[in-house]
């Protein structure tokens, strides 16, 4: 039969780091204890007591360590070393007892405790230490007899009077470290809210931004007010190409063009730096103060970044930040620069990569709402079919066909300028939005159409492998805002298109 022996909580408790409070209080208590012996022994031997004293202080010198292992072994390491404080006063009220009442150490002794339990534990706790003081000293009185002593000699009264005066130093000395701590910990506070309240700005800007150079520069700027000490820029350069710097922003650095070419081709001389690279000094800097480059590597999948930061000196608080943010950040750029690829791919046209039709719709009513809100902005529309396309997919394949709707796709690409927003609409028909234009825009792009491409050849394979010619030919129809209601531009734009094919027809017929 097998048993399971459990041990008791103090038994599988390990000694571990007391709680501050007792890490404190070792040293004054250590003293306090060993200059009370020592003050037993030369009244002992002022008094001829010898060893019948002696020997019972011994036990002063073990109370500082029974104590700390108290502290250490016990669950709650703080309310352990308020009760040896408590311990403490009970102790030396029984001591003073011992010692006849000593007028000066008694003072001492009981101000001494009686001041530490007010530290820790206030008005309260001091009270229950003046109690167990007074306890200790008449419950020894009561059992040795009541004895008083008011003086023993000057040097023993000098002796007294410097250790108190240690004591107390020691206890100050013990008061300003904790003050220090606790001034130390509440700016580590101040410093963490700042990095978290910086963190979630880099969050919201995330969310608000519309491309990566807008969540760069409010990065930043977020960034720099959170942090207005410092100066920060970011520089997102090409993995394949270094030397080239796809993406930067500044914000609280006085940085010139030219500064930022010389940053950045430093920065491409760190190429692929460890994914474990901590932050780096720069040898370089245009600015007063030394600049500081943390790597995005390994967090993003195109780029390398850089985050820098203008600052008298890296610290490890410093260092933290940096590399919270730049993981805040490179996340933040990842996810934009995958939700932008996403965006672009759920606008584009597979075959062609021209903007697709749902696209060319949210557009067009964005140009109608512009139209019948102030100030009225016109626009105009180009609506475009390729002729033999049909036949082309029947004679030669839909390979063919996919070549010769490319092949149209590139030169009208070629007429059209950038502000111009050219869409396949169907499978033949390509419509070209001018925003903020009259009929003279579709009017001049379908003349250039007529010039350019109309009756020109081009060159595609057959699904048997073989080069074949088809002749370019499409049929065109444009109308314009200033003709009609802005909702039935597109509609009058098709029916022209569909009356220039049919006039094409007849001509084609009669020819």
């Amino acid at each position: 039969m097998l048993t399971i022996k459990t041990l008791s909580t103090r038994a599988r408790l390990p000694l571990k780091a007391p709680h501050r409070l007792a890490l404190a209080t070792l040293a004054p208590r250590s003293f306090a204890f060993c200059h009370t012996f020592g003050l037993t022994v030369w009244i002992a031997l002022a008094d001829g007591n010898g060893w019948s004293l002696i020997l019972p202080g011994l036990l002063l010198l073990l109370w500082p360590a029974v104590a700390y292992l108290h502290a250490a072994r016990a669950q709650d390491s703080k309310h352990a070393e308020f009760k040896n404080l408590l311990c403490d006063s009970l102790l030396f009220g029984v001591w003073c007892s011992v010692l006849d009442f000593y007028v000066l150490a008694t003072l001492c002794i009981g101000l001494a405790c009686f001041m530490n339990n007010m530290v820790v534990g206030g008005p309260r706790r001091m009270a229950a230490s003046m109690a167990l003081f007074a306890g200790g000293a008449l419950g020894w009185s009561a059992l040795a007899g009541v004895d008083f002593r008011p003086y023993v000699s000057a040097g023993v009264d000098i002796y007294q009077g410097a250790g108190a005066v240690v004591y107390f130093l020691a206890i100050a000395q013990v008061m300003y470290g904790q003050n220090r701590k606790i001034g130390r910990s509440m700016g580590e506070i101040k410093y963490q809210n700042r990095v978290f309240h910086a963190l979630l700005d880099l969050g919201v800007v995330a969310n608000r931004a519309s491309n990566i150079h807008t969540l760069l520069d409010d990065a930043l700027k977020h960034l720099h007010a959170d942090f207005p000490e410092y100066g920060f820029a970011v520089f997102l350069q090409e993995r394949s190409r270094p030397e080239v710097t796809r993406y930067a922003a500044v914000a609280g650095l006085r940085l010139h063009p030219e500064d930022e070419r010389r940053l950045g081709s430093l920065l491409a001389t760190l190429h692929e730096p460890p994914t474990d690279a901590g932050t780096l000094e720069l040898s370089e800097t245009a600015v007063g103060e030394p600049l500081y480059a943390t790597p995005m590597a390994g967090r993003l999948s195109s780029y390398d970044g850089w985050l820098i930061v203008s600052a008298p000196k890296l610290d490890g608080a410093l260092e933290r930040m940096l590399t919270l943010c730049v993981d805040q950040l490179a996340a933040a750029t990842e996810n934009k620069l995958l939700h932008l690829a996403l965006k672009e791919t759920a606008e584009r046209d597979g075959l062609t990569g021209l903007y697709n039709r749902g696209f060319f719709e949210s557009v067009l009513q964005l140009s109608i709402e512009g139209k019948t809100q102030p100030p009225g902005l016109e626009f105009a529309v180009l609506m475009m079919d390729v002729d033999g396309l049909k036949k082309v997919n029947d004679h030669y394949g839909h390979v063919a066909g996919d070549q010769f709707i490319t092949t149209v796709t590139e030169r009208l690409k070629m007429q059209c300028r950038e502000t111009d927003i050219l869409a396949r609409y169907g499978g033949d028909e390509f419509v070209i939005l001018f925003p903020s234009a009259d009929l003279a825009a579709p009017n001049r792009v379908a003349e250039l159409i007529r010039t350019h491409l109309e009756g020109q050849r081009c060159v595609i394979t057959s699904q048997h492998g073989k080069p074949v010619e088809v002749e370019l030919r499409l049929s065109l129809g444009s109308a314009s805002s200033t003709e009609v209601p802005a909702q039935e531009v597109l509609a009058l734009a098709d029916h022209r298109m569909y009356e220039d094919k049919t006039q094409r027809r007849r001509q084609r017929a009669l020819g």
